[in-house]
């Protein structure tokens, strides 16, 4: 079983360069279908997504992290909006 951070979509460039959402796992995650072929790619069988959660904008707008890129970088609400729509966490199982 795997936890991971993976996107809906692309981030925009000004977020994936940011360092701060290195930091925080976000610049360097996956589209989600490449995350689980990449998976299955490795060897494993029957895997399955048992679990996605969204992070709600709440989340980012306290997120010590989050709320550094989104100062550093002066997103207006929607984009934030927009991005946060797009990064899940995922629970992932498969057998090898």
């Amino acid at each position: 079983m795997i936890s991971d951070i993976v996107l809906l979509k692309e981030l925009p460039i000004s977020v994936r360069d940011s360092i701060e959402a290195y930091i925080g796992c976000v610049a360097g995650a996956m589209i989600r279908d490449e995350y689980l072929k990449t998976i299955k790619n490795a060897g494993f069988k029957d895997v399955r997504v048992l679990e996605e959660t969204n992070f709600p904008v709440e989340f980012l707008a306290s997120d010590p992290v989050a709320k550094g890129i989104i100062e550093k970088l002066n997103m207006p609400i929607e984009a934030v909006k927009d991005i946060a729509g797009s990064i899940i966490s995922i629970r992932v199982q498969g057998r090898k």
